[in-house]
């Protein structure tokens, strides 16, 4: 058993280190959390940070960006890309309809193909081309392991 009178010192010693600390602490806890260095909520999804980047960099892509408008997202962090359907407006200044979309790489790929006319030139046949592999691409990494879904937005 210890004498208590012995532990007397100790004890007045962790006493005025705690009182000398703990301002500091509270302080620097303080600075912390106001610089956003330190939050007390639970941690975002990735999936949605990266769902809110890659929709910025896809509405940078489009002629009026303030106007685009998205529909059947899925996003990954993990695949690092996205598809969907994006509405944007021509040069004229008229919303186009929704046109099917994929985003990987900071690079936006939207779908030329036009189901009521074929295609006339070697250049849309090479943009479809492009945008087919990268849809494929992106469609074959998206990550089907419980802990890793991709993020599926109806609308945005």
């Amino acid at each position: 058993m210890t004498d208590p009178v012995m532990d007397m010192p100790r004890t007045e010693a962790a006493v005025k280190w705690g009182c000398v600390a703990a301002p500091f602490v509270i302080i620097l806890l303080v600075v912390l959390y106001a610089n956003d260095m330190l939050t007390f909520t639970n941690p975002a999804d990735p999936n949605q940070q990266y769902a809110d980047r890659a929709m910025a960099s896809a509405r940078d892509s489009m002629l009026d960006p303030t106007a685009v408008k998205f529909k059947d997202l899925t996003v990954s962090a993990k695949a690092r890309c996205m598809y969907g359907q994006i509405l944007g407006k021509n040069a004229m200044g008229a919303y186009t309809g929704y046109r099917d979309f994929v985003w990987t790489n900071g690079q936006t790929l939207v779908s030329t193909a036009d189901q009521t006319s074929p295609l006339s030139t070697a250049g849309d046949i090479d943009t479809v081309t492009k945008y087919f592999k990268a849809r494929t691409d992106c469609i074959s990494a998206m990550p089907t392991d419980p802990g890793s879904l991709p993020l599926t937005i109806p609308e945005a």
